[in-house]
């Protein structure tokens, strides 16, 4: 018992969190991020190849091919990151002020780039 009033008292901080003016402004754009690239990703799908350039570190040719369906991995990341990030932020927000306004900022960055990769992928292809 102790340990979920534990869990609730940490999950009303989050909320706390996200109350603040900046930390909603820039949770509310991460979100829309990610919503755009799911929704990018939906409206273009038919359109793509069975196999999309998406591991750029490989070497040439085929091993940086993957299906269409792995382009949902960069939405999906960016959800994590920014999940992870956020609850980070808020349980650090009171001790270390810096570090929690960078999680968050980076959780956005992120999903822009991400958004920025899957926009140049789709557009590669198609």
């Amino acid at each position: 018992m102790a340990f979920a009033k534990t869990i609730f008292v940490k999950l009303s901080v989050l909320g706390k969190f996200w109350q603040e003016k900046i930390n909603g402004t820039i949770f509310r754009w991460n979100a829309l991020t990610i919503l755009i690239q799911l929704a990018f990703i939906f409206f273009k799908f038919d359109s793509l190849p069975k196999q999309v350039p998406l591991y750029y570190s490989l070497p040439w040719g085929s091993q940086r091919l993957a299906s269409a369906s792995s382009l949902f991995l960069l939405p999906s990341f960016s959800i994590f990151f920014s999940l992870i990030n956020n609850v980070l932020s808020a349980f650090t927000l009171h001790s270390i002020q810096v570090i929690s306004r960078l999680l968050v900022v980076f959780s956005l960055i992120y999903s822009i780039l991400s958004l920025i990769t899957l926009i140049h992928i789709v557009y590669l292809v198609s």
